[in-house]
């Protein structure tokens, strides 16, 4: 193991970076603990990440460790915070137990075998769980873990090397609750083109979670399949809003938070806000931009890496150039790189939407939702994740989620995900676990 220190905008991190040997070592050590996993009471894990999730809530304890994550993600210290503190409350004992209500129907399976129609049924970790976390929203790191130690795994975790830091100390505040958390859980990082690594890890895995972009899913789907391991998949993913009736202000406003959020970098976030044509555009778009100036005051965006502000201003004058004589295109900027409406009559292309990162958005006009169904379907389809809606056309929903739209929530609500809602059209719970029965009537 080789420890080598890596400057993230003037945070110096240091990264232990595991060789194959290293990775052998920890593979063995996790499945000769696959027993004492199991046998762990599903309350003992909760309690724990209750405790985890309480220190992280207080601000003295969290206060460090915002600053840091602020310059290694780029974003402002107050957008952190408060991305931190929703991550936690999810991990609050109240919420992690409704959630194993809502994916399992009942906590109590996955301790025991319980009463049915035809005898008893009941619920088996798949043993070890490797799970490659991407660096775009550290929010994947706390639930990732949550949900390998509540399905009773052994868990090993690679974190990227854009974001390695955050996986580490939450493995550290875990540690300081209960140490026993180190004989299921281990957090790596060795460089990505280590194909000889993955190719272990996979072979040696039960189940493969995967969080990030087409490449490395695509890799791992392949290797997964070579050695029959059960695959996870969550990424990439597009999301959107459909504005169908006449918005309220707190309803913009909530627009401008979704786009906020994670600075657009989270599958959940907006790219693209399709808008009725019976709504007055020049009203709506004067009200967003004013939304989104109101939301910078409290969240503002980080300017520690100046790159992405760059490419920003970069994408802006691309567009602008490109349709100088376009009458069906508009912008509305601010004079820095804080916020990006492009107004487009055209629906953007796939190279477009992959311009909508640091609040940067495509806002098009729509006069029947046919045509919000067929570019969805021609553009986005297997990439689909979460929609922000404001309508009652549950017609209109059926058919986004014909598609492949796997979470529709309200205006501002797209990054609040609730207990029992589906997780890119899956739970969780449900895949790291499989079912067993005993047919005993």
């Amino acid at each position: 193991m080789e420890i080598i220190k890596r400057d993230y905008n003037g945070c110096v991190v240091d990264v232990a970076v595991y060789d194959i040997s290293d990775i052998k070592s920890e593979v063995l050590r996790l499945k000769e603990n696959k027993n004492k996993a199991h046998n762990i009471k599903t309350e003992e894990t909760l309690n724990i990440l209750d405790l985890c999730a309480k220190k992280w809530l207080d601000r003295d304890y969290s206060k460090k460790h915002v600053e840091q994550l602020a310059r290694i993600t780029n974003q402002s210290e107050e957008m952190v915070l408060f991305e931190l503190q929703h991550t936690m409350q999810g991990l609050l004992k109240e919420n992690t137990k409704k959630l194993i209500e809502e994916e399992l129907r009942r906590e109590d399976i996955l301790d025991n075998w319980v009463s049915t129609h035809y005898g008893l049924v009941h619920r088996q970790p798949r043993g070890l769980v490797f799970h490659n976390v991407s660096g775009n929203a550290f929010i994947v790191v706390p639930i990732s873990i949550a949900m390998g130690l509540i399905s009773k795994n052994v868990n090993i975790v690679k974190v990227s090397k854009d974001e390695p830091y955050f996986a580490n100390v939450f493995y550290k505040s875990l540690m300081e609750i209960d140490e026993s958390i180190k004989e299921r859980l281990s957090i790596v990082y060795f460089d990505s083109s280590s194909s000889d690594i993955y190719e272990y890890i996979v072979s040696n895995s039960d189940c493969v979670v995967h969080w990030g972009g087409k490449t490395s899913r695509d890799y791992m789907a392949n290797l997964c399949a070579k050695h029959s391991v059960h695959f996870i998949e969550h990424g990439p993913k597009i999301s959107f809003e459909v504005i169908d009736k006449q918005p309220s202000i707190e309803e913009i406003r909530g627009i401008a938070i979704d786009m906020s959020l994670w600075e657009q970098k989270a599958c959940l976030s907006p790219r693209i806000v399709f808008l009725n044509t019976a709504i007055d555009k020049e009203q709506f778009l004067e009200q967003f931009k004013s939304c989104l100036e109101e939301i910078n005051e409290v969240l503002p965006k980080g300017y520690y890496d100046y790159f992405s502000s760059i490419k920003i201003l970069q994408d802006r004058q691309s567009l602008f150039l490109k349709n100088i004589d376009n009458p069906k295109f508009n912008m509305f900027c601010s004079k820095n790189s804080d916020y990006t409406i492009v107004y487009s009559e055209d629906f953007p292309k796939n190279n477009e939407v992959d311009m909508c990162f640091g609040r940067f958005i495509y806002v098009c006009p729509y006069k029947n939702k046919e045509e919000v169904i067929n570019y969805i379907n021609t553009y986005l389809k297997g990439y689909l994740q979460t929609m922000g809606y404001c309508g009652d056309d549950l017609e209109f929903i059926e058919q986004v989620t014909l598609c492949g739209v796997s979470i529709v929530t309200k205006l501002g609500e797209m990054s609040l995900h609730k207990n029992g809602t589906s997780h890119d059209g899956i739970y969780n719970l449900s895949e790291l676990t499989y079912v067993v029965s005993y047919q005993k009537d």
